[in-house]
């Protein structure tokens, strides 16, 4: 018999049971330090069991940190309204063109803004009158004006054999087809071709052609009259400068 068992056999048997309820102890914890996953019942950890702030993204699948996202912001306030866009040219027109809404307000002083225009019909007559409306992509600063001398503001430019003496005005329109130019203020109409058209017949008018449509400073109309049957052809390219 070894001394172990010998010291053992001299104890009282109720000692002996507490040492070995002590060794029986130590096993299981040490056994519960070895504890994994595959021993844990699915849907038995809650949140009390995990301490706070221990865990970290990198602890959660991508998909569902995107997931992870808040109710929409009250707006911010709105910002200091941008400088007005400059205007681009308009392309042709045909004669039964309709007026076009004003895209922009006055451009700044001294901005130059060209376009172009065509009128362009069969007629089965002489002496038929056809007008082409030409629509602007801005707004005047001032209502363009058709009559007088002292303070019209549309005229043509050039010496076109269609043009009427008393719609040209060289001074307001010193350009021609090729460079137009107008001064401040002023809407100058150059013509670039005209087939069979009367001489001296053709004429400018702003805005609506006789109507009460305040349009006066969105576009204008030029007319002409036909020589003879047939195609009556007008082509135009107009510029504008801002007072």
């Amino acid at each position: 018999m070894s001394s172990d068992r010998r010291r053992l056999s001299g104890l009282p048997l109720f000692l002996i049971a507490v040492i070995a309820l002590v060794v029986a102890m130590g096993g299981a914890a040490t056994a519960g330090a070895m504890i994994t996953g595959k021993q844990i019942k699915d849907g038995t950890v809650t949140s009390a069991d995990v301490k706070n702030g221990s865990l970290l993204a990198k602890d959660f699948k991508k998909s569902e940190l995107t997931k992870l996202k808040g109710a929409t912001g009250a707006a911010g306030a709105a910002g200091a309204a941008g400088a007005a866009g400059a205007a681009g040219a308009k392309g042709d027109k045909g004669d039964t063109g309709e007026a076009g809404a004003s895209a922009f307000a006055p451009p700044p002083s001294g901005t130059v803004i060209k376009g172009g225009g065509i009128l362009s019909a069969g007629v089965n007559a002489a002496a038929v009158t056809l007008r082409s409306y030409a629509p602007l992509p801005f707004t005047t600063a001032n209502k363009l004006v058709d009559v007088g001398t002292t303070n019209r503001t549309l005229w043509f430019g050039g010496n076109n054999a269609m043009q009427a003496d008393d719609e040209t005005d060289s001074t307001a329109c010193p350009g021609s087809s090729s460079e137009p130019t107008a001064l401040p203020g002023k809407l100058c109409v150059y013509i670039t071709m005209a087939e069979n058209v009367t001489n001296g017949s053709g004429s400018l008018v702003a805005g609506d052609f006789g109507g009460t449509d305040p349009a006066e400073n969105n576009g204008f109309y030029v007319t002409a009259t036909s020589t003879a049957t047939g195609v009556i052809t007008v082509r135009y390219v107009w510029v504008y400068t801002a007072p």
